[in-house]
């Protein structure tokens, strides 16, 4: 029995160890992660910025201001414009003239007879 309780307090310190690694390694990880997501963001502001001092030394053409584009999808070449504006896309779908009842709905219900009204079910 003695031999069991060093193996055993071996064992309880490597499960220590390797739980004080991992979570050493997840610190390291979300620690790089941070740096990473940092400098993208520098990147970003700095080209912003690289921008914006790139425009305002040149000059630029006086133009009105533009309106809102009607089809923004269209203009960054996602869907295909339309060629007017004011057309639907369907044309406005009418009612069959056939149809007898509407098919939106249920049926109505047949109405029921009162108990005294009704005819006896034929046997068989």
């Amino acid at each position: 029995m003695k031999m069991q309780e060093p193996v055993r307090c071996k064992e309880g310190i490597q499960r220590i160890q390797i739980g004080l690694a991992g979570l050493a390694c997840v610190v390291l990880l979300v620690g790089l992660a941070n740096i990473v997501v940092d400098n993208v963001r520098r990147d970003d502001a700095a080209q912003d910025q690289m921008a914006e001092t790139g425009a305002s030394n040149a000059v630029a053409p006086v133009t009105a201001p533009k309106e809102k584009p009607a089809e923004p999808l269209a203009e960054l070449g996602v869907t295909p414009a339309s060629d007017s504006d004011t057309a639907p896309v369907v044309a406005d779908l009418q009612p069959d003239p056939n149809l007898k009842e509407p098919m939106d709905r249920p049926p109505p219900l047949a109405p029921t007879l009162p108990p005294d009204q009704r005819q006896p079910a034929p046997q068989r």
